[in-house]
């Protein structure tokens, strides 16, 4: 008797899921099968559909294993579903219960278990439906199948009277099995219903059996059949335990926390395959509970029905009704072992009656079950028959899409596995239902279930965490689904399957700009196909009796015998694992591949879209947002066997008197649920599933089209990229069109718009081959001829407003990117966009620039109208103040910088253009106005950069424009006084004020390419500043002296600089006009000496150009020099050597003054002779002026009278090397006097 206490029963389950083994002897009784007790097998039968409900349990059974002398039995048990409550409550019987009294329960929904109702009819083709309840499982399971035909299968060796026939199909590694009854399907259907294999069947199957009841075996619906099924449906119901006063709520179906997948937004917008396209037939009830068995190595997702039931001490057993007068035989035995096996079910409770009434119950372990006296068998023979016979079936059938006969007539030692869908095609059959059938006919039945399973399963694989792993399995499935599937009756899942295809090469998340894809080749994958021959090497040793059977039929059928699958299992399959190829392809290719993909889904919705439309009377072709007809909807409306009926209903009493009462049950009557499609996290609804999926491959083509743009713009194809751009955007807006909104409520993404910005950017930095560039946008491949036609078909492209085209020249292309660049950044919406405001800032800048360019490029023509000019200046102005305000915007105050120094260009041009040629007067006026106004934007962008660390280049340019604008204005101010409006002094003042500051920012220190110029331009200022200096020295302006000192030390600093540039003709004006300086200072003083001092300080500076004549004439006058230094050289010696070295300058000159033809050359050859001869004349001035101070000079000593005349001719000496009396070329002949003045001067007492 079982004990009920609460407690004790939840402790006991608990204990029971931990895991344990169960050790069977390997003891194998040799017994020949007998036949099955009839009551028996019926009960066996019933005990198989007995219960309908379970709730969800992730129950995990304990491994169970078989230990003998050599080998163990391994079994593993997880339930993925049920829809019953585990366990049930079990309720004992009294003894001598009537079980033929139905108890007041029967047939009633129970709220803590659902017992199957006998008769209903079992589900067909069960198979298809656990696979696409768990399609995770496919390719991961060896076996989808009944847990019946399992026991089945495994029963063969046992039951030589057996009848097999199972349809096989294989999905991956997996195989679907499924029970085809021959004598319902092609007995009883109609001569056209299976035509495919009733003909295969009757002249090949059935003529090769003597006698056809081998063959065409009925199902037993007996009387007696049919009462023991009540009798134990009755005895189930009755020994439900009834819990009064509690309440109770419904058991509602769960599914196992393994069998959640992480859920994709992008496989979820795909549509499911219907119902009735994923069965072969109409179905009946499900399982009560699908479990996932590992058996040995063997992994298996089947469907059961068994009741367990628990209580007290036995928290789980199996219930089974037995007759007292009929024993239990071996395959009774081996149904309740597989059963509770598979279920993972400790115990069996066995409950003996005589005639229906009860007479007791007994409890045996599952483990002792294939030990019974009247029952023995071998849990070994068990294994290796499994693992026979599923080896047999994966090494045979082989080809996916495939349908697969198995089958073994009764008394048959054979087992035959036919390729239906090679010899049915063979035999000029249609099977895959492509080709033309009879009138009225139909093909392969299994064909579309099964490319819709190959659909499903990819679908669930690609949301799965591990798709990026799987991509190569992903594709082979999705090919091989539509392969199998007609895309004109079947648009929506084939135009799905191109999407899923399309996204598996492209995906929907990757990055445009930095596309990475993996090149998965599913290497930790468990997804294979069997790869092997179907004939094998008849002589490798240790071949089995298996293989050798195996290998002798052909590749359309195989057979093994019944004896060779009881042979010891040695793991000896020959097959090869073959996997898939990877998606080892550049991203061109992907998107390629995903392109087509792309055209071709939209081509069959085109066509789909199109015959619906044609077969609906009265349609129209111009409706294109009218809702899709799917093929069920064309022709009269048919009840459907998955749907119920809809009833229209109206209520009693009407509030709306008005109503029409048709609209009403019109409204009612097949109303199906609103589609929508999820973009950017919100949800548009669309008209119809076409709508949908084209609005999905248009986002897809957007997508593609802009990874496209971006590769070919790294590349620098920017015509073709271009091109891509801008069927990116008719994508775009052909989906927008079919949501059925306005392009400012889905905008293009700033992606797209920025990319097209930089493309006419660059287009303008490689303006020179901009032919190639066009010849490359107006190139069509015929793909893009395709997908430009169905983009015309559901927009054209004159209704599309976007900004793409060839610009016809830099000023178009700078202003098309940066129309499309603040297009983007308006789409970006609140959040600042850095990069692209750089971007368009940058725009900005050289769009400005080319309108300054083009200004003055309009000023230099002859008769230019300004009010052009003006205009350019005006949009120059426009464009580099956004460029400010966006940099400043994004706080960049290196381009703010540049930005100010390109403004103050642009002042700076104006008020160069706004003097008239050839009337300059004083600088007054609009022109001061823009050069102050140029002073203040380089003043300000020096403000912003701040200091040179930042930005050495932009500070660098800065510096030297503002530097050149000072300059300018110093000059001009100084050669143009605005005496109309000033005093000189105060112009005077000012000049000095602007070129110090012009001369403060000139960096003559810093190595740069620009300190040369800077170096120049230091030396100019210094000669200007001492010219001014002078000119306020001359006319006694100030301090006198002051402003000599002030002339001479700018002029000292000019020729420093202009002797560092090796300048000779600035050289010579500076120490010349330092000399009329040292004049000027002559200008009443009446002391002769200090006179002639004065003039010794002039031949001093007169002296100090001799580099500057060196430079001019590049004499080789080392030799002479170093004569000249000695002090007690000849007078003959240093003339005789002179003379030689100016014969030489003077062959030097000549030759260059031939190679001098240059206009330029010439002009700068006189002024420099105009400044040679007034050097000549000065240093022959003071020679005369010193020569006649020398000789009116009265001595009082007699000592010095020698002294004096030696010094009056030494300078006598020098005033004839002055005189050029042999026609030297003046330079050379300035060298040479210049030089032996210079050896002879420092003798003189007046330089002392």
């Amino acid at each position: 008797m079982l004990e009920y206490d609460e407690d004790e029963m939840l402790l006991t389950l608990e204990k029971s899921m931990e895991k344990r083994s169960m050790k069977f002897s390997n003891t194998a009784k040799s017994s020949e099968p007998g036949e099955a007790d009839a009551a028996s097998q019926d009960l066996v039968e019933e005990n198989k559909r007995t219960m309908e409900s379970f709730p969800i349990s992730d129950i995990k059974s304990e491994e169970m294993e078989s230990s003998s002398d050599d080998s163990e039995i391994h079994s593993f048990t997880v339930i993925k579903s049920t829809q019953v409550e585990f366990p049930v409550q079990f309720h004992e019987l009294q003894c001598n219960t009537d079980l033929k009294l139905p108890p007041s329960n029967w047939l009633q929904e129970h709220t803590m278990a659902k017992i199957p109702n006998i008769s209903q009819r079992r589900a067909d083709f069960s198979s298809f439906l656990m696979a696409h309840e768990f399609p995770d499982c496919i390719g991961e399971v060896d076996v989808v199948s009944d847990a019946e035909l399992i026991k089945k299968l495994l029963k063969i060796p046992y039951n030589p009277k057996a009848h097999v026939s199972m349809m096989i199909h294989r999905i991956g590694k997996t195989l679907l099995i499924d029970d085809f009854d021959i004598y319902k399907y092609l007995l009883r259907q109609s001569e056209m219903e299976w035509l495919w294999l009733r003909k295969f069947f009757f002249e090949h199957v059935l003529q090769s059996f003597a006698q056809k009841e081998r063959v065409l075996i009925r199902p037993n619906k007996s009387r007696d059949m049919v009462q023991s099924r009540s009798l134990l449906s009755k005895f189930l119901y009755h020994s439900i335990c009834q819990q009064d006063g509690k309440s109770e709520t419904e058991a509602q179906p769960r599914n196992s926390s393994m069998s959640m997948r992480r859920p994709s937004i992008m496989v979820s917008e795909v549509p499911e395959p219907t119902l009735e396209d994923q069965l072969p037939q109409s179905s009946g009830q499900a399982f009560t509970r699908n479990i996932l068995w590992t058996f040995e190595d063997l992994r298996m997702l089947i469907g059961t029905d068994l009741p367990i039931f628990g209580g007290g001490t036995h928290p789980c057993v199996s219930l089974r009704l037995r007759d007292t007068n009929k024993p239990i035989n071996i395959l009774t035995g081996i149904d309740y072992w597989l059963d509770n096996l598979m279920c993972n079910v400790p115990e069996v409770l066995m409950c003996y009656h005589l005639n229906g009434i009860v007479q007791k119950y007994e409890l045996l372990k599952t483990e002792d079950l294939p030990h019974m006296e009247d029952s023995p068998f071998s849990p070994r023979l068990i294994r290796d028959v499994a693992q026979n016979i599923l080896s047999f079936l994966k090494n045979k059938a082989t080809k996916e899409g495939h349908t697969y006969w198995l089958f073994k007539g009764k008394d048959d030692d054979i087992v035959k596995l036919y390729d239906l869908t090679s010899l049915c095609s063979e035999g000029g059959i249609t099977v895959d239902g492509s080709e033309e059938l009879p009138e009225n006919g139909e093909g392969n039945p299994f064909t579309v279930p099964v490319g819709m399973l190959f659909y499903r399963v990819a679908k669930n694989m690609k949301a799965s965490e591990e798709a990026h792993s799987k991509q190569a399995t992903i594709r082979a499935l999705l090919k091989n689904s539509l392969s199998l599937l007609d895309k004109h009756k079947y648009p929506q899942i084939v135009s799905s399957a191109h999407y899923l295809l399309s996204d598996l090469y492209m995906p929907q998340d990757i990055d445009p700009e930095s596309p990475h894809v993996s090149d998965c080749s599913d290497e930790e994958s468990e997804w294979s196909s069997v790869a092997s021959s179907d004939n094998e090497d008849s002589d490798s040793e240790g071949k089995s009796e298996v293989d050798a059977v195996a290998s002798a039929s052909g590749s359309s059928s195989s057979t093994i015998k019944v004896s060779s699958l009881c042979l010891p299992y040695r793991n000896r399959t020959r097959s090869e694992s073959y996997r898939p190829p990877p998606l080892q392809f550049s991203i061109e290719e992907r998107c390629k591949v995903a392109l087509e993909h792309v055209v071709a889904a939209l081509e069959v919705l085109q066509h789909s879209n199109n015959t619906d439309q044609s077969s609906v009377p009265g349609s129209s072709s111009t409706g294109r947002n009218s809702p899709v007809k799917s093929k069920e909807q064309v022709g009269p409306k048919m009840a459907k066997p998955f749907q119920p009926i809809p009833m229209p209903y109206s209520p009693l009493k009407k509030e709306n008197k008005n109503e029409d009462p048709v609209s009403t049950v019109q409204q009612s009557f097949g109303q199906e649920p609103q589609l929508t499609v999820s973009m950017f996290n919100q949800q548009y609804s669309v008209s119809s599933w076409s709508d949908k999926l084209s609005v999905l491959l248009l986002r897809k083509a957007a997508l593609v089209y802009l990874v496209m743009a971006y590769n070919t713009f790294r590349n620098n194809k920017y015509g073709l990229s271009l091109r891509y751009i801008r069927f990116c955007l008719h994508s775009w807006y052909g989906m927008i069109r079919l949501l059925g909104l306005n392009d400012n409520e889905l905008p293009v993404p700033s992606q797209t718009l920025s990319l097209a910005g930089d493309i006419y950017y660059m287009l303008v930095k490689a303006w020179s081959e901009i032919t190639i560039h066009i010849e490359d946008y107006n190139m069509e491949a015929e793909s893009q001829k395709e997908m430009l036609q169905l983009l015309e078909s559901i927009l054209p492209a004159q209704e599309c407003s976007w900004l793409i085209k060839v610009p016809c020249d830099i000023e178009e292309a700078l202003v098309l990117s940066s129309k499309v660049y603040q297009q983007a950044l308006d789409l970006s919406g609140a959040s600042v966009n850095t990069n692209l405001c750089k971007r368009l800032g940058n725009v900005y800048n050289e769009l400005g620039v080319n309108y300054m360019n083009q200004a003055s490029k309009l000023c230099n023509e002859a008769g230019v109208d300004m009010c052009g000019v003006e205009e350019l200046w005006k949009q120059s102005a426009t464009t580099l103040q956004n460029g400010i305000e966006l940099f400043t915007t994004i706080g960049d105050i290196v381009n703010v910088s540049l930005l100010h120094s390109n403004w103050g260009r642009l002042l700076r041009l104006c008020a160069f253009y706004t003097v008239p040629k050839g009337s300059r007067g004083e600088f007054k006026g609009q022109e001061r106005h823009y050069y102050n106004q140029a002073v203040k934007a380089y003043h300000k962008a020096l403000e912003v950069i701040k200091s040179r660390k930042k930005n050495p280049e932009v500070w660098d340019l800065v510096v030297w424009e503002f530097c050149t604008t000072l300059y300018t204005i110093g000059t001009l101010l100084q050669d143009n006084p605005p005496l109309s409006q000033q005093g000189q002094e105060e112009i005077d003042r000012e000049v000095i004020e602007v070129l110090s500051k012009a001369l403060k920012h000139c960096d003559v220190k810093t190595p740069s390419p620009r300190q040369p110029l800077y170096q120049y331009r230091a030396a100019v200022i210094h000669m200007r500043l001492a010219g001014l200096y002078h000119n306020m020295y001359r006319l006694r302006q100030g301090d006198a002296r002051n402003m000599r000192h002030l002339a001479e030390l700018n002029y000292s600093k000019a020729a420093q600089q202009f002797m560092q540039l090796e300048n000779p003709v600035d050289i010579l004006k500076v120490q010349l006009d330092q000399a009329v300086l040292v004049q000027d200072q002559m200008q009443g003083i009446l002391n002769q000496n200090a006179v002639a001092k004065l003039h010794c300080s002039i031949l001093n500076l007169l002296i100090e150009c001799q580099p500057a004549l060196q430079i001019i004439v590049k004499p080789k006058i080392e030799t002479c020099t170093q004569d000249a230094q000695n002090a007690n050289i000849s007078d003959k010696a240093v003339k005789s050597n002179l003379e030689k070295d100016i014969t030489e300058c003077q062959s030097n000159e000549k030759d260059e003054a031939g190679e001098v033809s240059s206009k330029d050359e010439e002009e700068m050859q006189a002024k420099l002779q105009a400044l040679l001869g007034v050097f000549e004349k000065k240093l022959q001035t003071s020679l005369k002026a010193l020569i006649k101070y020398q000789s009116g000079v009265k001595t009082p000593k007699k000592g010095s009278t020698n002294t004096q005349e030696n010094e009056l001719h030494t300078l006598k000496q020098m005033y004839s090397v002055s005189l050029n009396t042999r026609d030297l070329p003046l330079a050379s002949h300035l060298l040479a006097a210049v030089t032996i003045i210079g050896t002879l001067l420092p003798h003189l007492s007046l330089k002392k």
